[in-house]
């Protein structure tokens, strides 16, 4: 039997879950770690949360004549998003050249960047195996591919926002 919508919201501790789907026009490769498309789709909810994005905001105390401007840090840097494929990911693949044909600060993840990917040292996005860091946790994880394992290891890691790109619907998968 079909699940159905229940028409309330569930009640859940965890990090709000977006998706988005590796199908359609414009998409190529078999799976959305190969596609520009879905690059460019990451990239541009990435940009709907606003990551990255820094305000001029001048502020003036009442009780000081002075005013101080200055640029505010942005609510979510770059470092604070990671991105995870169950595939090696090279410089090469879709996704990287979709996030940064959208002009996406992107760092493929090799062995010699361990550390400063750990630390979060450099503002860019990390694209990598998710079996090569078990246990890193950033406010903001993309999980390429909806395969069970690739969730788990993901939703462990998440803390604010977890997007899902993965090759078709749920309700695609149970109808069918």
């Amino acid at each position: 039997m079909p699940y159905s919508e229940r028409g309330v919201p569930d009640d859940t501790d965890g990090p709000p879950v977006t998706r988005l789907y590796h199908r359609g026009q414009g998409h190529s490769g078999r799976w959305p770690g190969d596609c520009v498309t879905c690059g460019r789709d990451v990239a541009s909810f990435l940009h709907s949360l606003r990551v990255g994005v820094t305000e001029n905001v001048t502020t003036t105390a009442t009780s000081v004549t002075s005013t101080n401007g200055g640029t505010t840090p942005p609510c979510l840097q770059w470092r604070d998003v990671l991105v995870l494929d169950w595939c090696d990911v090279s410089d090469d693949s879709g996704m990287v050249k979709g996030l940064k044909g959208a002009g996406i600060p992107v760092q493929v993840m090799k062995d010699d960047d361990m550390e400063d990917v750990a630390t979060a040292h450099s503002d860019v996005v990390c694209v990598t195996s998710g079996d090569r860091v078990c246990g890193l946790e950033r406010k903001v994880v993309v999980c390429l591919n909806d395969l069970v394992t690739t969730r788990m290891f993901s939703m462990s890691r998440c803390t604010s926002q977890l997007l899902i790109v993965s090759k078709r619907r749920v309700s695609d998968v149970i109808t069918h």
